[in-house]
């Protein structure tokens, strides 16, 4: 069995100049989780999210796949996270940015929610996912029917400032199978003005996640980098 895995090839610089940061993403951060203007504002930036966010290194989806294969080396038993063929759920997916950096190596079974209908719609025109549905709030308790969904849950740019609390760690947790893998990426500065990594310690020490991968201080965009944080969750 191997240790939680650190990525040697990350960015050891820390945070970029926030200066950096599109005055979309600024805009977006300063919500304080109201989920109204949160879904109002994706609306309208669904439309132009992709060409605003390429231009400025976008490295969280490749980041969620190479986080998955860091913690498919922890034991055994993760191994299977590399089966391409598992149930995958793109969690806050947006645009399906992250679903598409997936569906390019080789996983086939891709199911997208996102709390926007307009983003949602451009996922849609991708033409990977499975199935895809909008209205997801993951700061409230999921929907019966996508809990225990996937065996592979993503959740990349949601645990973020002004999107929702650490205390939904546990809400999107309930939507992985037992024995899945749970994948969040988190800002620095997420990290730094929340309480994320003493919510995640508790379930840790709780029973309720294992910790299989934790790549620090990797590429996130231009204006951050960023960890990404995969455990197992409980019931294997």
């Amino acid at each position: 069995m191997s240790e939680p895995t650190d990525d040697p090839g990350v960015n050891e610089a820390g945070s970029n100049p926030s200066e950096n940061m599109t005055e979309s993403m600024r805009e977006v951060m300063s919500l304080d989780g109201d989920i109204a203007k949160l879904s109002a504002y994706y609306g309208k930036w669904a439309s132009y999210y992709d060409a605003d966010v390429a231009g400025h290194d976008y490295g969280l989806p490749r980041m969620m796949l190479a986080a998955v294969k860091a913690a498919s080396d922890h034991d055994e038993a993760a191994a299977r996270y590399l089966d391409r063929s598992v149930p995958v759920l793109d969690a806050g997916c947006g645009t399906g940015l992250v679903g598409a950096v997936m569906h390019d190596a080789g996983y086939t079974d891709l199911t997208g929610i996102d709390l926007s209908f307009e983003m949602i719609e451009k996922a849609r025109e991708r033409g990977i996912y499975r199935s895809l549905e909008a209205g997801i709030d993951l700061s409230e308790p999921v929907p019966e029917h996508l809990v225990g969904r996937a065996m592979i849950v993503l959740v990349g740019g949601v645990f973020t400032v002004g999107h929702i609390p650490p205390e939904s760690l546990a809400l999107v947790a309930d939507l992985t199978a037992p024995g899945g893998l749970l994948v969040v990426s988190t800002r620095r500065s997420y990290q730094d003005e929340t309480d994320f990594v003493a919510v995640q310690q508790a379930m840790i020490e709780a029973g309720g996640l294992e910790l299989l991968a934790h790549l620090r201080d990797a590429p996130y965009t231009m204006d951050s980098t960023g960890d990404y944080w995969a455990w197992r969750v409980s019931g294997s």
